[in-house]
């Protein structure tokens, strides 16, 4: 088993990389999108794996689904979403977004909009399953739409020595180091083990 930010920093099998989704992620930003730097390159000016993730030509891919009712019996759409991680979050977020259905009730002459599953609930599943993915295992990343659920898969489950209950009380061990660290200077994430609790916050 390869250690997660020692894969970040291996050389990249394939090195025909073009960054398009990504530059636009930073010049949006306002900040510079300098390789070597963000541990895109190493010294040498070769693409590591952590520049492979950021490529339009990104191997791994996140699958969505949409079920009727309840259980994995019969397919309403399904999806392969691909390129970069970045291209591949604003696409699907899209897409669940889009399924997250908006239901209006009134207090008075107010109206009160209520969506099936909170915005920040569904923001920040689905960062925490790009960001904290293992990606020294190839096969994709799953989000099921039910009609009482939506379920997020991520290859890799918790880091060892971490458990649930760590998790709920804001204890954060990173996976990718160096993405996080992108997805932070993007302002994507606050990288303090905040998502989780978050989530359930959104709830009350």
């Amino acid at each position: 088993m390869i250690f997660q930010e020692d894969f970040e920093q291996m050389r990249s099998l394939e090195q025909d990389l073009t960054f398009l989704s990504a530059k636009t992620e930073f010049d949006e930003s306002g900040i510079p999108f300098k390789k070597k730097n963000l541990g895109i390159q190493n010294q040498d000016g070769i693409y590591t794996n952590l520049g492979l993730l950021l490529s339009d030509q990104c191997k791994h891919t996140i699958k969505v689904a949409v079920f009727n009712g309840e259980k994995q019996s019969e397919f309403q759409d399904r999806n392969e979403f691909t390129g970069s991680l970045f291209k591949q979050m604003h696409e699907v977020y899209s897409y669940i977004d889009f399924r997250n259905q908006k239901h209006s009730s009134f207090s008075g002459l107010k109206r009160i909009d209520k969506r099936d599953y909170p915005e920040v609930a569904i923001r920040e599943a689905l960062l925490n399953l790009i960001v904290h993915r293992e990606y020294s295992y190839s096969a994709s990343s799953f989000v099921r739409i039910y009609t009482d659920r939506i379920e997020f898969t991520s290859i890799g489950g918790l880091l060892k020595g971490i458990t649930l209950e760590d998790i709920q009380l804001g204890i954060s061990v990173c996976r990718n180091p160096k993405l996080a660290n992108i997805f932070y200077r993007l302002e994507l994430i606050e990288a303090y083990g905040t998502g989780i609790q978050k989530i359930i916050d959104s709830y009350s």
